[in-house]
């Protein structure tokens, strides 16, 4: 029986379907339940034979993965990065930092300034004049005791909020992610134990070359760079 026409054993056509997903030939052997000792020379000889490579062109074009779109692919795999799958925005930011006592007493004693000044023209009525009273009361206590402590500590601070700013803010962006897997250009979505997701991405130097070249794309280079060495290590590239 010709090799073109032999039916595939079952590990034969689960090793197709593995490489199919990554392009990785000694991982789909070793997922199809070759030996992991083996997996890479037997990787190399499955590749060789006709009818499983008739069989892995079906499947690829089964999938409408053409010469051309390999091309493309190719070409978007190499050029993706995690940072396209970011949208970044702003958010508001408030640090904490340090402040010398001399500089908070300073800003309490605006502060109690411009709440007497504010009581005098609000006009507010007896049980809003009572909480002001009350607000004012603890605030000029709070400025006797920082006096007291600056007194006996000249160089005394305090942590406190600074000025909020707006920083730049990264968040992954799922639904871009979720397209780019089913487009092929990543490798797959996971999530941690603790909810996070987990992007990963295509080997951009190998598996698409691999891919590539079941199409033939490569096969005219290398014939005619003239060198063996070459296509000895693209070829332990792809089997790795």
């Amino acid at each position: 029986m010709e090799e073109t026409t032999r039916p595939l054993t079952a590990k034969e056509k689960r090793f197709c379907e593995e490489y199919i997903i990554d392009c990785n030939g000694a991982q789909a052997a070793i997922r199809a339940g070759y030996s992991p000792k083996s997996a890479k020379v037997i990787a190399s000889q499955n590749l060789t034979k006709l009818n499983l490579r008739d069989f892995i062109a079906q499947k690829l074009k089964e999938k409408s993965l053409l010469a051309e779109e390999t091309t493309k692919l190719l070409s978007d795999i190499a050029k993706s990065s995690l940072n396209e799958f970011f949208t970044i925005t702003k958010r508001e930011y408030t640090p904490r930092i340090i402040k010398q006592l001399a500089d908070i007493i300073e800003e309490l004693e605006a502060e109690i300034k411009f709440e007497d000044d504010f009581k005098a023209e609000a006009e507010l009525n007896e049980k809003e004049l009572e909480m002001h009273h009350g607000y004012q009361k603890d605030r000029r206590r709070t400025l006797i005791k920082y006096r007291l402590e600056l007194k006996r500590n000249p160089a005394a601070a305090r942590i406190v909020d600074g000025p909020t700013v707006l920083v730049d803010h990264a968040e992954l962006d799922l639904v871009k992610v979720v397209e780019a897997k089913e487009s092929g250009r990543i490798k797959s979505l996971s999530y941690t134990p603790q909810g996070m997701p987990k992007v990963e991405l295509y080997p951009a130097d190998a598996a698409l070359i691999a891919l590539a070249r079941v199409h033939g794309l490569f096969i005219d280079n290398i014939r005619h760079s003239g060198s063996v060495k070459l296509g000895k290590e693209l070829e332990d590239e792809i089997y790795e």
